[in-house]
């Protein structure tokens, strides 16, 4: 899982029926240098989002195999969003 900021939404003109309801985001996930104020990111991805994540929102990115586990049938998903972050905090190392 890792951290990523959802810059907007994804539109399908065809998508598969497993689609229903939800929704796609495109998301730039976060790389180290982000959680210390570098605005460096991976490049964007589209990522599944039940959770209703706002554009600009801080969200977990779950990705792969892990992805696709929170479905009963078979689902087409690479990324999913699994929660959505109201706060960071950095503990400092000793």
């Amino acid at each position: 899982m890792r951290l990523g900021t959802a810059i907007g939404r994804v539109t399908l003109s065809v998508r598969h029926p497993s689609y229903r309801g939800e929704r796609l985001l495109l998301t730039l996930p976060w790389r180290r240098e982000t959680l210390h104020g570098a605005k460096k990111f991976d490049p964007s991805i589209a990522v599944y989002d039940q959770l209703g994540a706002a554009t600009g929102q801080t969200i977990v990115i779950s990705e792969g195999r892990e992805a696709a586990c929170p479905f009963p049938a078979p689902t087409p998903v690479d990324a999913y969003c699994a929660a959505l972050v109201d706060e960071i905090y950095i503990q400092p190392i000793p």
